[in-house]
């Protein structure tokens, strides 16, 4: 099925980068100033507003009060009319009261910022299920394809883990607007490798003779896998549930009149109906060009994606689907996580007074919203323990390995955006290869193992005050 994205947010940031995606949490971020042992946080402005900041730095340094900075202002010749006209403010005393308020010089140095805290982005929970969509539409075709396909399907479902990253890093390396070419560059390589890779892994590991059925089936789900991540970079989910949805329904009339000519129409429409949603929505061109030189600086994440999806698949092999089901399901709520965790930092960067009360506050809240997500994890799969029959039941070990599972994704997500990417990759290789070799570990032992491996590395990104931002 399809896999979910590393890192959190609309399209990924918080579900992609946060360089100040949020990565994409739009919530301009206090800047970090080290210098001669200070530290200082100013604090949020509207963009027009920093030139008069600039301008009245020193008067606001030795301003009592918000009326003095008020008067400064006045005689600078902003009054009401053009500081509402031209700066985007209600009026004098507004802009007068905001300029005070910034932290690190003035009177107001020694206050602690009143800021509400940023609330919990509850609407991105829907985004784990879009992930299933054209997962569970390939496997319905596959079931009917016979020999080669579960191969294929595989590959491409976790190809397709490794190439969302990409994909939201060529989206977010141009924030302002949609860079139109290189996202279908993604689009037109995906179909390429998903194509090749497929038949290459069916006639390995099944016969020569069934590599057709696995370039068919690689192909048309990692199509639909690559413009799924388009589209969800974009952040355009009703788009996304409408292109799907034709496909998805073939696939389930499939599913109960078996057909091998209807199984390769569910695969042509998988391929076809979100391909042209898909060049629909990527009409505009950018300015990122269609070239490698574009899509190479994004290559490391892509191959932490396929790390990660092969442990996961590694991790289902040997306990089932409910290893990797309930953590695609719950795709969105994890992206809402790392959105929501980076967001609580940055609410803590423009209320703290110093770096240690910074550092105080930022581990606690990384910590918070991991422990979260694997107590989430572990209610869902105790809750399937009681509803469901005895023949659909998770094996032993499932709960005691997803829950701790999830929470290293969830870390390792938080990672990514703070540009740990090689050592995440390392660590989820090794994670793959203790669940594929028969060193005697079981699977709750590796995933603790995993938890705590990132747990280092956490604490030392939390000690950066570009980690705040």
């Amino acid at each position: 099925m399809s896999a979910p994205v590393g890192g959190p947010g609309p399209g990924g940031k918080p579900g992609g980068r946060h360089t100040g995606t949020g990565t994409g949490t739009g919530t301009q971020a206090g800047t970090f100033t080290l210098s001669s042992g200070a530290f200082t946080l100013p604090g949020a402005l509207p963009g027009r507003l920093r030139e008069v900041d600039a301008h009245l730095s020193g008067e606001r340094a030795r301003a009592v009060d918000a009326e003095e900075l008020a008067a400064f202002l006045e005689a600078d010749g902003l009054g009401d009319e053009t500081l509402r006209d031209r700066y985007g403010v209600a009026g004098l005393f507004d802009a007068a009261e905001t300029l005070y308020r910034q932290r690190g010089t003035g009177r107001d140095l020694n206050k602690r910022a009143a800021l509400p805290t940023p609330p919990f982005p509850w609407a991105m929970l829907l985004r784990g299920p879009l992930y299933l969509l054209p997962g569970v539409t390939g496997l319905l075709a596959a079931r009917q394809l016979g020999t080669g396909a579960s191969e294929a399907f595989v590959f491409a479902a976790a190809f397709g883990w490794g190439w969302t990253m990409l994909v939201a890093g060529v989206r977010y390396a141009e924030p302002l607007a949609v860079p139109g070419r290189a996202l279908r560059l993604t689009l037109l390589l995906s179909v390429v490798l998903g194509t090749l890779g497929g038949a290459l892994i069916s006639g390995l590991l099944v016969g020569w003779g069934a590599a057709g059925t696995g370039a068919l089936l690689g192909g048309a789900v990692s199509l639909a896998t690559g413009a799924a991540s388009v589209l969800l970079a974009l952040n355009l989910p009703g788009q996304f549930a409408g292109a799907f949805a034709t496909p998805l329904l073939a696939a389930g009339i499939v599913y109960m009149l078996p057909s091998l000519a209807g199984a390769r129409v569910v695969l042509v429409l998988l391929g076809l109906v979100p391909l042209l949603t898909t060049l629909n929505a990527t009409r505009k061109p950018g300015t990122l060009a269609a070239s490698w030189r574009t899509l190479r600086p994004h290559v490391p994440a892509a191959a932490y994606g396929w790390a990660m999806a092969g442990a996961f698949v590694a991790l289902t092999a040997r306990l089932g689907a409910w290893a990797l089901l309930p953590v695609v399901l719950s795709a969105g709520l994890l992206e809402a996580g790392v959105w929501h965790a980076q967001e609580r930092l940055q609410h803590a960067a423009r209320a703290s007074l110093n770096l240690g009360e910074l550092r105080r506050r930022g581990l606690p809240t990384v910590l918070a919203v991991t422990a979260g997500y694997g107590l989430a994890l572990a209610a869902g799969l105790l809750l399937l323990r009681g509803v469901l029959p005895p023949a659909w039941q998770p094996a032993p070990n499932t709960l005691l390995s997803v829950p701790p599972f999830g929470a290293a994704l969830l870390l390792s997500a938080w990672l990514h955006n703070q540009r740990r990417t090689p050592l995440l990759t390392l660590v989820w290789v090794l994670c793959a290869a203790a669940l594929v070799l028969p060193l005697g570990l079981s699977p709750p032992a590796i995933a603790w193992a995993a938890l705590l491996a990132l747990l280092p590395p956490t604490l030392f990104a939390l000690q950066d005050p570009r980690s705040y931002r």
